[in-house]
């Protein structure tokens, strides 16, 4: 009896406290108002359309924020590179390495103020079904420009602090 009393007054402390978080996603556009001093005005994207179009989705809460005076443009070239980093005895690849670039200029007031950078890159083992295979490339590209795209937004909120300290 005493312990079913524990339990329930854990249980009920427990729901207590979940429901008194205030959780909210780190990316949602009420954070981006208040924990980010820039927007994107524009982006011009050449290379890779797949992982440009990933990359401009995942950018999208952060372009054209009224409430933000610093404002920037970026000019993004990406590539994706797949390469075998090991084969088996018979030749065939054993492993893969894909690797993607993002070189971005960074604009402010229609000059580049910076240019930067940013590349991911992940080995895996090669797979009996091309199929599968193909899947499992999408997914690990998919999370290397998600990577990228978290650090291209903190270097995006720290830019102007880079810059000034760089100099």
């Amino acid at each position: 009896y005493k312990r079913m009393k524990i339990n329930k007054i854990i249980a009920i402390l427990a729901l207590f406290l979940l429901f008194n978080c205030d959780y909210q996603p780190i990316y949602s556009s009420k954070n981006i108002e208040k924990n980010y001093n820039f927007t994107i005005n524009s982006i011009i994207f050449s290379g890779e359309n797949k992982i440009n179009q990933e990359l401009k989705n995942n950018l999208e809460n952060y372009i054209n924020l009224e409430s933000k005076k610093i404002k920037y443009d970026l000019i993004v070239s990406s590539t994706v590179n797949r390469k075998i980093s090991s084969k088996d005895k018979k030749g065939d690849p054993e492993r893969y390495i894909i690797a993607i670039t993002f070189n971005i200029d960074f604009l402010k007031d229609k000059k580049i103020i910076n240019n930067k950078i940013f590349e991911k890159s992940y080995e895996y083992k090669n797979m009996s079904s091309k199929y599968n295979l193909k899947i499992y490339e999408q997914d690990v590209k998919s999370n290397l420009v998600n990577n990228i795209y978290e650090e291209i937004i903190k270097y995006l909120n720290f830019i102007e602090w880079y810059l000034k300290h760089l100099k």
